[in-house]
């Protein structure tokens, strides 16, 4: 399988990174590892400057965007790429094209219903029913490294 590698600059909330990306190299002839996570797997290839230049790349097998989390050399000239999906890029075309109802929210440390909002925009509310949600509806919550959830819901 190929890899191709590149710098990233956008910051991981932004949805389409195609702007941010710099184009570093490609490499083929790469290994999956078996993980029990698709959304953290490894990879195996020989040792390259491409990827030590690098912090993102984008998997032809998988058709998924990564971040590169940590690369660890083995013997015979090998590496091991650690990655993460990057699931918003990697789905960028779904999510942009979609009616969706985005928002993101922390709650603050005192007991009251404060919500602390990226876009006051968009109103959180707590209790899903109230949006009309349905079985047939998707609600991914992911959380970013601040702690902050975000919360997509696709109709």
């Amino acid at each position: 399988m190929k890899l191709h590698f590149y710098k990233q600059s956008a910051t991981p909330n932004r949805i389409d990174k195609s702007n941010y990306l710099s184009d570093v190299g490609e490499i083929d002839n790469v290994i999956l590892k078996e993980t029990e996570n698709s959304l953290t797997p490894d990879f195996l290839l020989k040792t390259s400057d491409i990827v030590q230049n690098s912090n993102y790349f984008f998997c032809s097998a998988t058709s998924r965007f990564y971040y590169i989390t940590s690369v660890d050399y083995t013997t015979g000239g090998r590496m091991i790429i650690h990655s993460k999906c990057d699931v918003l890029m990697t789905f960028r075309n779904e999510i942009l094209s979609s009616s969706s109802w985005v928002t993101v929210s922390d709650k603050t440390s005192d007991s009251s219903d404060n919500y602390d909002m990226l876009h006051n925009d968009y109103p959180f509310r707590q209790d899903y029913d109230v949006l009309g949600l349905s079985s047939s509806d998707s609600i991914f919550t992911m959380f970013n490294q601040t702690g902050h959830s975000i919360v997509l819901v696709m109709k």
